[in-house]
């Protein structure tokens, strides 16, 4: 899976903004088909879901690839379909980032040669690192 996030992926999430999450391509089933002479089996992997690991101990479950998120979208909104929202910075993490991993399960069915079965739970994965700041007013000057 191709990681995309709102801020994008390298930029900076900030503590207390909604970061929306979601999966660049298609989210749509995958079908091939081997062959030999005289046979075939053709599986089918469907997605069922992706398991968002935040990098600071939080999980997310989005039963779709998420919402890109729209420069014309309001940006202090939550992501209508998957989004997480971080509540402290990544500061004192190994290399000041998160690690955030995505996992799509499939379930994949094959049939062919007579028979037929099926694979429920497979997975594919990625990850990104995201830095995660704390942004902060300093107020200077004489109180009125």
């Amino acid at each position: 899976p191709v990681i995309q996030a709102s801020p994008a992926v390298g930029l900076d999430q900030l503590v207390n903004v909604p970061t929306w999450l979601w999966l660049a391509g298609r989210w749509a089933l995958v079908r091939a088909t081997a062959a030999v002479p005289g046979e075939q089996v053709t599986a089918t992997a469907t997605p069922q879901l992706v398991t968002w690991q935040m990098g600071d101990g939080s999980v997310v479950t989005c039963r779709g690839p998420g919402t890109p998120y729209q420069p014309s979208g309001n940006p202090a909104a939550p992501s209508p379909t998957c989004g997480y929202t971080y509540t402290r910075s990544s500061a004192a993490a190994p290399g000041a980032t998160f690690t955030v991993t995505a996992t799509i399960t499939w379930d994949v069915t094959w049939a062919g040669g007579g028979a037929a079965g099926a694979f429920p739970g497979l997975a594919t994965t990625s990850a990104v690192p995201m830095p995660v700041e704390q942004s902060q007013a300093i107020v200077t000057g004489p109180a009125s």
